[in-house]
């Protein structure tokens, strides 16, 4: 049968009524959809076989058991953990795709580095705080120094004799230097290796006397009395080492360190996301696992999205006006 001339608008526009209504339909079928129904990726910006392994099967192995699906993680290391902040960007927002963002990644990288990538301010998805690893300042034993402020007067009384390492240019521990400096008013030498181990041997050589550092890697060296470790760089005294003071307990107000946050792509939706905090929560909140988090090194943290976004934006201010002050250009 053939529509007449005048009705055959009617029936076109019947015809995409139709097709729009067909089109929500399924939309809200979509979002009604069960999450999770299928594994869940967390993507690792390390190496296969590092301490986020150990992190992901403390706390997320319980995670899956509570979703009910497994999450698988795969490791994408490179470029600093830019190969897997990029990945994670342009992953579809389905909750399928989450990452341990680095304060590396996160706030260092982009405070030192041109064309990332990704941005973190646009492209991610804050879930939750895991765990958070200050940095302590340790020097070698032949520097005369027992606490941050002896070590100050040190610097001060000769200005650059003293080297200081790091994990590189733009790490932070570099960066966490630098605002030590600006702070005191000392200057020192900076000489960059190519990670922790290297900085580690660079210390028990004596090829640089003070450096911040991850307490895990320092434990042991400090313990056999190669190392000496004057204070840490956090808001409260260590649970494990009590006796050790704060940098702000001896003049030197400064928090830093290395953390982990739980990130997906940026547009993921609001219940997915709300139902990711609330399960991470839960467990970094289990006393079994915050025990087995200390004894890797890591305060379990825990916290809101909008907490874990605040986080990101104030310490990538932070270490900005760092690169200013000292006037290292983005690379």
């Amino acid at each position: 049968m053939i529509d007449p001339p005048a009705l055959r608008p009617l029936r076109l526009a019947s015809l995409g009524l139709a097709a729009v209504v067909l089109h929500a339909i399924a939309c809200t079928a979509l979002a009604q959809a069960p999450w999770p129904d299928r594994p869940i990726t967390l993507i690792n910006p390390a190496a296969a076989g590092g301490s986020n392994e150990r992190i992901k099967t403390i706390v997320f192995d319980r995670v899956a058991t509570a979703l009910g699906k497994p999450i698988v993680m795969e490791s994408r290391a490179g470029a600093t953990g830019a190969i897997a902040a990029g990945i994670t960007a342009r992953a579809a927002p389905d909750g399928y795709t989450l990452m341990l963002g680095s304060s590396s990644v996160l706030t260092a990288a982009p405070a030192v580095q041109k064309n990332l990538p990704y941005d973190s301010l646009r492209d991610f998805t804050p879930i939750t705080t895991l765990i958070e690893s200050p940095l302590v300042l340790v020097v070698t034993p032949s520097l005369p120094v027992r606490s941050a402020g002896e070590l100050v007067e040190a610097m001060r009384r000769e200005p650059g004799r003293y080297n200081y390492g790091s994990w590189g240019l733009g790490s932070v521990n570099f960066l966490a230097f630098e605002q030590f400096k600006i702070l005191t008013g000392t200057a020192a030498v900076h000489v960059p290796y190519k990670g922790g181990a290297p900085l580690l041997h660079g210390m028990l050589a004596g090829d640089v006397q003070v450096a911040f550092m991850d307490l895990p890697t320092l434990r042991p060296h400090v313990e056999a009395g190669s190392l000496r470790v004057l204070g840490i760089a956090a808001h409260a005294r260590y649970p494990t080492l009590p006796e050790l003071p704060t940098l702000a307990e001896q003049g030197v107000a400064m928090v830093a360190g290395g953390y982990l946050l739980l990130i997906g792509p940026a547009g993921m939706p609001v219940t997915i996301a709300n139902r990711l905090n609330d399960e991470v929560v839960r467990v970094l909140a289990e006393p079994a696992v915050r025990q087995q988090l200390l004894e890797i090194g890591n305060l379990a943290i825990g916290g809101t999205r909008d907490e874990a976004a605040n986080r990101i934006t104030t310490d990538l201010a932070r270490w900005r006006s760092v690169v200013d002050a000292i006037g290292y250009p983005p690379q």
